[in-house]
């Protein structure tokens, strides 16, 4: 039971619940067991009235069992109501909760949980993990009603009574060893489960390096040792289940022999009547029929235990790095920067060293450097994907921690050099930002995308393809703009944007920034030559260090660093 109490303790620690309907749930189970129990009362009562020839109270007795009968079917449909209702609110509570958190979580969060596990656990597991309230409030009425059963057997014969309790006790700790192994290996096997999806994830990504490469062999060899311990482990599980669900039965029907044996003897002795069979035969029928109903339930629980505990792991990730965002609701944000004394490190290795800097609203920057300056870094602290370490940031001179997540995410955003389309209609994937049609015209007319759009056969109804594979780097790149300027953003940041694009499409953005600086602070990463000549500030990182900064005229002259990336 201290086990079962974890697994429920630790599920209502999700924080899914509704309490209405949960009382709901709780009630109607009572409910239907309770009106169950009567059954085998009034059939003995029906006996006894039969035997003595009181027809017409017998028949008043039959009517009594048929409404008894009909009180217990509307209790159970009242409970498949309170079900259906209460798994639904769970249901999506916990989707809901996934999507916050995964939303929420830093960067590292990916890495330090396999994707495969996310998917599984967001859809397979909490279709589960919402059925818990259901089974446990079943599993506490069968309970209860076993244990009311037990009390009434032992009214009738005391011996039969402490005899059942007995058989009763033996069954649940024979049931309950065998439960916990099972959920032993079930648990491996999941993580079996997991790490075959991840690999063919991978491979599915991959495709074009593993036929390149004739990775087939090598990777097959991976997949035969994932499926040996997903089948070592599903082997082991079934032998625990199958014990569960073919030997701990044999408790119930040796003491079912034994109690009839017993009722039969006393009623030949004349010490019980047929009613009193009746109603022993009642009552033990009864505790074996909530018995299997107990371990079906209980069963499902354990079970789903596992996922739990995914869900769990998913919702109360924890790492140092951890965001935390504050009250701040300010929103009249003019796009002012400034790193003051900031320095990050990242798996030991230093990569901003005190960096210092500001930036005026409303204007050009470019930060440039070698690969691995720490450059996108600088863009990754300020999206709030790593929490700094030592300094602080700040936004119109508040430090970007006080901001709450919607005023701060709604006032910096990002284009990166490959922007994340959805699998959606152009309209579709503008309204995840901005439902606003005229908003959205106007935008893609500021980026030069509008008419493109409106050439196509459905406009801006298009579906685009997984990832807008069915238009053009260039125009995924503009949409990519247009879909940014519908954020509203004060700061926008661009990282290398126009490094995959070509001659006539570069020149195209590169007009688009020029406009875009008269109302936005602009940050731009980049190895262009010509981009850092249109910005009015350059930052120049080495090795995680601002080593110089200026225009493009001040920097080719007194900068070693810069003119060294010129020349590349």
């Amino acid at each position: 039971m201290i086990r079962y109490y974890k697994i429920i303790k630790r599920y209502f620690s999700l924080g899914a619940n509704n309490k209405k309907c949960l009382f709901h749930l709780f009630l109607s189970a009572f409910l239907r067991s309770i009106t169950l129990l009567a059954l085998p009362f009034i059939a003995s009562k029906i006996i006894d009235s039969l035997t003595s020839k009181n027809y017409l109270l017998a028949f008043y007795q039959v009517l009594l069992f048929l409404v008894s009968s009909l009180i217990y079917v509307l209790c159970h449909h009242y409970n498949y109501v309170a079900y259906n209702r209460n798994s639904v609110y769970t249901h999506n509570k916990l989707q809901q909760l996934v999507m916050e958190k995964v939303t929420t979580y830093d960067e590292d969060f990916t890495k330090n949980i396999k994707t495969s596990f996310i998917v599984n656990t967001a859809f397979k597991d909490i279709g589960e993990v919402m059925q818990i309230p259901d089974q446990l409030f079943d599993c506490m009425s069968y309970l209860a009603n076993i244990i009311l059963s037990l009390i009434i057997l032992s009214s009738i014969n005391i011996y039969m009574g402490i005899f059942s309790l007995i058989l009763l006790i033996f069954y649940f700790f024979y049931l309950n060893k065998n439960l916990s192994l099972r959920d032993y290996y079930l648990d491996e096997q999941r993580k079996s489960q997991d790490d075959m999806a991840e690999l063919m994830g991978q491979v599915i990504d991959g495709a074009k390096e593993v036929k390149a490469f004739h990775m087939e062999e090598d990777l097959d060899k991976y997949l035969e040792k994932y499926k040996k311990s997903w089948k070592k482990s599903y082997f082991q599980k079934r032998v625990y289940q199958d014990r569960a669900d073919v030997f701990s039965p044999i408790f119930l029907g040796v003491g079912k022999i034994i109690i009839y044996f017993i009722a039969i003897k006393l009623i030949l002795e004349g010490s019980y009547s047929i009613s009193m069979l009746i109603l022993v035969i009642g009552y033990y029928e009864d505790i074996e029929d909530r018995i299997e109903s107990f371990y079906g339930k209980i069963e499902k629980v354990c079970t789903n235990s596992t996922r739990v505990d995914r869900v769990y792991k998913l919702l109360n990730y924890h790492t140092k790095n951890m965001l935390s965002f504050g009250n701040y609701k300010e929103d009249n944000i003019k796009g002012k920067i400034a790193f003051q004394k900031v320095s990050f490190t990242y798996q030991k290795q230093e990569i901003l060293k005190n960096i210092d800097f500001e930036i005026k609203e409303k204007s050009f920057t470019a930060i440039v450097g070698k690969s691995g300056s720490g450059k996108s870094t600088i863009f990754r602290l300020l999206l709030r994907l790593y929490k700094v370490e030592k300094g602080c940031i700040l936004l119109d001179d508040v430090n970007i921690n006080e901001y709450s997540k919607d005023i701060y995410s709604s006032n910096v955003s990002i284009v990166t050099q490959k922007p994340f389309i959805f699998d959606m209609s152009i309209r579709e994937n503008f309204s995840l930002v901005d439902k606003n049609i005229e908003n959205q015209i106007k935008d893609c007319k500021r980026v030069g995308i509008h008419d493109y759009i409106m050439s196509l056969k459905d406009g801006y109804h298009t579906k685009l393809e997984k990832n807008a594979e069915n238009i053009s780097s260039g125009q995924k790149q503009l949409l990519a703009l247009a879909r940014v300027l519908l954020s509203k953003s004060e700061v926008l940041l661009f990282d290398e944007v126009t490094s995959t694009l070509d001659m006539n499409t570069s020149k195209k953005v590169m007009k688009i920034l020029k406009d875009l600086k008269k109302d936005h602070t602009i940050l731009m990463i980049t190895h262009k030559p010509s981009l850092m000549k249109m910005a009015d500030d350059i930052l120049v990182i080495d090795k995680g260090r601002l080593v110089a900064r200026g225009n493009h005229k001040k920097l080719i002259k007194e900068s070693e660093a810069y003119q060294l990336l010129q020349n590349k």
